[in-house]
């Protein structure tokens, strides 16, 4: 399971390629980059209740895990005698410590020690692309620590080895309001997936998927020029690139431009295929319910090969650039920078990053991604954990102290609206970006905070609040979209991610009109999926490449279908099923 080292907010100066982490994960692989450029939380004050304190989950009062009706207990304001737990953990790339402080030694630590009595030692600390390497090794040597971030496989296997301490009860009578919500606005199926045999195992470091709809971003210049119309269907996208292909939109006289951009993976057509209803996971699989109700996998449906059939006549149409086949999404910014290419697919916050970076004085607008009959569009949902779930050895001794850890990072990150706590836990100043929010042992994610982003600068530019009203982070994005209007254009990312017609209105849209379709299994990877998943991804990437470019014909795509099942396809549905079928019981 891979890291996505990325900074819980909606700033460009970190954003995932920013910051440097453009790494190709296991997690989100090539095929949900469009997805993820930029699932990234942002502070928020949203969810605040007059009296300064978080809502309660909307389902409070049902039965459950984190419903009951009785009035949950209450961690001890402070533990007295101090307590102490182990855990481990990864810096970003943002990451700075400052006055010889180090991971044992900072303002978020020293602040829980404090505060709270809780004593926090960090055993071992690596970057982030270490980190689950290292989690592997420590895990076999049978020595873990109190409380740490495990990835999915881990999680489970640490289950089945008996090394976990139950969560239910605790979670139950200690979970506060704060972190209730925040599952909550997650989905149901968040805490579902940390819950094994009926008994909760593990609290998830919830994620941001409800922010990150594949959108579709066209540079304006060329597209004015041409006066061309906004796209609402697939043809109406394969229209576009065909004129940006033939009708010289750079006006040099060469033919050198092209419509769309294309990694040799194909993780930029993760949007097209989505168009098309074709949905695709590189972990689990995207399953979704067939005529008969039981689950089947995205990725070997006919919907799949009717958009690989497109895909095809875009590339024979000189659409994407030929050598896209040799060429990661790096490579392929490189020529985005190079004014070759005018449309790609991203994420909402692709135009403060990588776009501003590329072309600086070229403006891109933001579409809803276009479908083959012009419906609205219907962005895939995966579960939405952002890689982890916080798991407590089994024996340890309080383990109902990482909600306070959890509540302390919730009410300093997201809910402050102090400038003075801001700078002291989030950055250190508004010149300097460095990471000090990192340092926080427990982090969880709220659901759709880059879109309040949008909401609340919106409702600023409309009247209903007022500039000094907003929480600092969101105060930072109004200010660049005021200095934008006002003329600084090279903040043109900004507008067009957080202001009207902007990315994360489109996404606010889905959000509101709940236009996703979830993936159905929700649970830890299968004995098989762990075992052929890396096989299977590779046939499918083999084969799909090779459909596209034409060195295989479309009907391959059959092939492909009925080699997926015979090399672990069939074991890993009947697995999905079988544990499907428990969950409807």
């Amino acid at each position: 399971m891979g890291l996505r080292s990325v900074r819980p907010n909606g700033r460009p100066t970190i954003e995932r390629y920013r910051e440097g982490c453009a790494i190709e994960m296991k997690r989100t692989a090539a095929w949900l980059l469009a997805l993820s450029l930029a699932a990234v939380p942002a502070l928020a004050a949203c969810g605040k209740d007059e009296a300064g304190g978080t809502k309660p989950p909307a389902d409070a009062g049902k039965a459950g895990i984190g419903t009951e009706t009785a009035a949950p207990k209450t961690v001890p304001e402070k533990y007295d005698p101090p307590i102490e737990l182990t855990t481990v953990n990864y810096s970003f790339p943002t990451t700075k410590f400052f006055n010889g402080e180090d991971i044992n030694n900072n303002i978020w630590v020293r602040t829980i020690a404090e505060k709270y009595g809780i004593k926090v030692k960090t055993q071992w600390y690596v970057p982030s692309t270490e980190y689950e390497k290292k989690t592997n090794l420590m895990i076999a040597s049978g020595d873990i620590p109190d409380f740490f971030a495990a990835t999915p496989q881990q999680f489970r296997q640490l289950y089945e080895a008996g090394q976990l301490e139950e969560m239910t009860k605790l979670y139950n009578d200690y979970a506060p309001e704060s972190v209730k919500k925040v599952m909550a606005g997650a989905g149901e199926t968040v805490l579902k997936s940390a819950t094994i045999d009926g008994k909760l195992m593990a609290i998830p470091w919830t994620g941001v998927a409800k922010e990150g709809p594949a959108i579709l971003w066209i540079r304006k210049d060329w597209k004015e020029k041409l006066q061309l119309p906004d796209p609402k269907t697939i043809d109406d996208l394969f229209a576009i690139a065909d004129a940006f292909v033939k009708k010289d939109p750079d006006g040099n006289g060469k033919d050198d431009t092209f419509g769309l951009a294309m990694d040799k993976d194909l993780g930029m057509a993760g949007g097209i295929m989505q168009g098309y209803g074709a949905y695709l996971d590189a972990t689990t699989g995207f399953w979704i319910k067939d005529a008969s109700g039981r689950l089947a996998a995205g990725d070997i449906q006919p919907e799949m090969k009717k958009a690989l059939a497109k895909l095809s006549e875009m590339y024979k149409a000189g659409h994407f650039d030929p050598e896209f086949i040799v060429k990661d999404p790096n490579k392929v910014y490189e020529t985005i920078g190079g004014n070759k290419i005018g449309m790609m697919i991203g994420g909402r916050g692709s135009a403060n990053s990588p776009l501003v970076t590329l072309t600086p004085n070229q403006e891109w607008q933001a579409y809803e991604m276009p479908t083959v009959d012009g419906k609205p569009f219907k962005a895939q949902l995966p579960l939405n954990i952002f890689s982890y779930y916080w798991v407590v050895k089994k024996g340890t001794k309080h383990p109902e102290a990482i909600f306070k850890m959890m509540d302390f990072w919730l009410q300093t990150y997201y809910y402050n609206k102090s400038e003075d706590v801001y700078y002291k836990f989030i950055v250190p100043s508004k010149e300097d970006q460095s990471a000090i929010w990192t340092y926080s042992p427990v982090k969880i994610y709220l659901p759709d905070n880059n879109i309040e982003n949008y909401r609340q600068a919106t409702a600023v530019l409309d009247g209903k609040i007022k500039p000094e009203e907003l929480a600092p982070e969101r105060k930072k994005v109004y200010d660049r979209i005021m200095l934008y209007k006002g003329g600084q254009k090279n903040l043109w990312g900004e507008f067009a991610q957080n202001g009207p017609g902007g990315s994360a209105g489109i996404i606010d849209r889905i959000i509101k009109e709940d236009r996703f379709v979830p993936n159905q299994f929700y649970t830890t990877p299968t004995a098989t999926m762990a075992e052929r998943n890396e096989q299977l991804k590779k046939l499918r990437i083999e084969t799909f490449v090779k459909i596209v470019t034409g060195n295989l014909p479309l009907d391959a795509f059959d092939k492909f279908v009925a080699d997926w099942k015979k090399q672990g396809g069939d074991m890993i549905t009947k697995e999905v099923n079988d544990w499907y079928a428990a969950q409807t019981k």
